[in-house]
């Protein structure tokens, strides 16, 4: 139920993303109020107001930068042989031994 609720909530997102960059399209960024409303829209979007630490939200601008920067260089850091994805594309790895002829001397 709440994966079916997501799903939609998902596609009615991307209906709106599809219609406001078409009407930004026809009518360009004329610095108009559209084009204000839409810059704040997408900061107001993209901003993290808090974060949940040991299953308490906390706001404190420090700590949310600490923890995300932790989330970051968790996921990095880790090494787990998993192969790398864009989309439906998968990537093989390649042999310790394909590597070093690929960045060996070259004559």
């Amino acid at each position: 139920m709440l994966a079916e609720q997501n799903k939609n909530f998902f596609k009615q997102e991307v209906v709106m993303q599809q219609k406001a960059c078409h009407k930004w399209l026809n009518q360009g960024d004329l610095n108009t109020k559209f084009s204000h409303s839409v810059g704040n829209w997408r900061s107001a979007r993209n901003r993290l107001n808090g974060v949940f630490v040991n299953g308490q939200w906390c706001d404190n601008k420090k700590v949310i930068k600490d923890k995300v920067k932790e989330i970051f260089k968790y996921r990095f850091d880790k090494n787990e042989g998993v192969p790398v994805r864009l989309g439906n594309v998968n990537f093989n790895s390649i042999s310790g031994e394909d590597n070093c002829m690929l960045i060996g001397m070259f004559f």
